[in-house]
């Protein structure tokens, strides 16, 4: 059975409901078998990006926009790294105070489809648009009017490989006057961004075997992974990784039911590990697993869940699982609590006899 237990996005209806992602929490439980995986779809730093400031600062230094920004795109979000306002956007008889624009807090995650980033860049060139107002595209209008932006300067962040990992973007609250050539500067503080922030990345694969390894000094004796304690420091060093590059983090909460032997625990650990791939694993509690995904997207972390779910059910355990985002720059210990309270609300319920 799967089941939301836990929203925490606003009713949709205006623009403002539906701009901010607030990732809910899914349970699976043993009442119902588990349903097929879903189809594979396509930072948090507040101004701390590595490389970022530099770049920034340099644009902003030359006038023409109210606000410079680096962004991270991910499977279904936008999220902004760092932001820099220009002296522009503090002149007398600025727009830009009055925006939507302005209230943006970095780290915060917005949905792709209220992205101007994501609608207008759609290749490797960069974009230039004087007045979105203008546009001919209604939803593009649409989504300038409710951040308050007429001008955009954007050029697509890309990885070794040639997917898109985010944006550079000059925004402003009043129509642009072109006065110099964007787009080749533009090109060539990209080519240095996407360069830093793609090595920034791939680092991180070893930084976390290496939390991982750390991790084990608290460990659980007889499953020989990290314990609660271990667990929680797994947790505060990967959003001190995953924070400042925007890397997206899920988490996987295993209620294993009632287990009776030493040998049944083990049992249930090696499905787990076997079936969750590579991420890190931990006895969060007597008969709890926490699986932590760092750099995982949405649907894989959503995958690897229902995975683990039907392996276990396989095997013959009476399980409950809970999957999650990390929401914005939230700490991950706000994440795990989210987490742990759909479980065990949802194994109350199953206790309770109650379905839905």
């Amino acid at each position: 059975m799967v089941r939301q237990a836990q929203s925490l996005s606003p009713a949709a209806g205006t623009w403002d409901d539906e701009l901010a992602v607030a990732p809910s929490v899914q349970v699976l439980d043993t009442r119902t078998a588990a349903p097929a995986a879903p189809a594979a779809a396509s930072v948090w730093s507040r101004g701390t990006l590595p490389g970022a400031q530099a770049a920034l600062s340099l644009l902003g230094s030359l006038g023409g926009v109210d606000a410079w920004t680096v962004t991270r795109i991910t499977e279904d979000t936008w999220t902004g790294l760092a932001v820099q306002i220009t002296a522009q956007a503090a002149a007398p008889g600025s727009a830009w105070p009055q925006s939507r624009a302005a209230r943006y807090e970095a780290g915060t995650p917005v949905s792709r489809d209220r992205s101007l980033c994501h609608h207008l860049l759609t290749g490797p060139q960069p974009t230039v648009v004087t007045d979105l107002a203008r546009s001919a595209a209604p939803d593009l209008r649409r989504i300038s009017e409710g951040w308050g932006l007429h001008g955009y300067l954007g050029i697509a962040l890309l990885a070794p490989d040639g997917s898109q990992l985010g944006s550079l973007a000059g925004l402003s609250a009043r129509p642009l006057e072109v006065d110099r050539n964007w787009t080749e500067l533009l090109a060539v503080q990209a080519g240095a961004l996407q360069t830093s922030l793609s090595a920034d990345i791939a680092a991180l694969h070893g930084q976390r075997q290496e939390a991982f390894e750390r991790s084990l000094e608290s460990h659980d004796d007889v499953t020989r992974l990290p314990n609660r304690r271990g667990w929680a420091a797994l947790l505060a060093t990967e959003e001190r990784l995953a924070t400042p590059v925007g890397d997206p983090v899920g988490m996987v909460l295993v209620d294993l039911g009632v287990i009776r032997t030493v040998r049944s625990l083990r049992r249930a650990v090696s499905v787990v590990r076997e079936s969750a791939g590579d991420v890190q694993l931990a006895r969060v509690g007597p008969r709890q697993l926490g699986l932590l995904g760092g750099g995982h997207q949405t649907s894989q972390v959503s995958r690897m869940a229902n995975l683990v779910q039907a392996r276990l059910e396989g095997a013959g355990y009476r399980t409950a699982t809970a999957h999650t985002m990390r929401a914005g720059v939230e700490p991950l210990a706000t994440t795990w609590a989210r987490a742990e309270h759909a479980l065990v609300q949802a194994r109350r319920e199953q206790a309770l006899g109650r379905s839905r």
